[in-house]
């Protein structure tokens, strides 16, 4: 991948809020505009019932992923793509996706994404996160994905400066 020139923004979602805490430690190492996506409904406890709520989210946006009604809705969010040239999506692996709350996001910006590089951040408590990759390059579909996404379990939150690091220096961020 060519070397990373003009600005980023970081677009990220965090229910438990270790993306949160990555995506501070990134801000350490980086200079970029942060952009935290917050569903639209408050309080939602997507953990109560066995995560029901996110389950019937990421469901439904898998039987109809082209439809705009399949996606929770988020607060809106004012964004001049034209002046970011990189931008590094962080969210957390539900039930192999990305986290509903985050799919909005690339769902209603995905074409003003086209040809910027993109970088992934994924937090999972143990599963592969193929499935996050796969969602955000079929919203995305002409952006230029790093070739390597970060995967960050949550056991390794509190500690992951240097894998962030690491990981800049394998997508020749600079």
């Amino acid at each position: 991948p060519e070397p990373t020139r003009g600005k980023t923004l970081i677009v990220y979602y965090s229910f438990t809020n270790n993306v949160h805490t990555v995506i501070n430690d990134l801000g350490t190492q980086i200079e970029a505009d942060v952009i935290r996506v917050e569903p639209t409904e408050k309080g939602i406890d997507y953990a109560a019932n066995n995560y029901a709520i996110g389950s019937a989210q990421i469901q439904a946006i898998r039987n109809n992923p082209g439809s705009a009604s399949s996606y929770p809705a988020i607060d809106p969010v004012e964004v001049e793509f034209g002046q970011y040239e990189t931008i590094i999506v962080a969210a957390p692996l539900w039930w192999s996706n990305m986290a509903a709350p985050m799919q909005p996001f690339l769902f209603h910006y995905g074409d003003e994404m086209a040809d910027k590089h993109i970088g992934l951040i994924v937090s999972s408590a143990s599963s592969g996160i193929s499935g996050v990759e796969a969602d955000a390059k079929r919203l995305v579909p002409d952006g230029r994905f790093f070739t390597t996404s970060l995967w960050i379990r949550s056991s390794q939150t509190s500690g992951s400066h240097d894998m962030i690091a690491d990981w800049l220096k394998s997508i020749h961020y600079s």
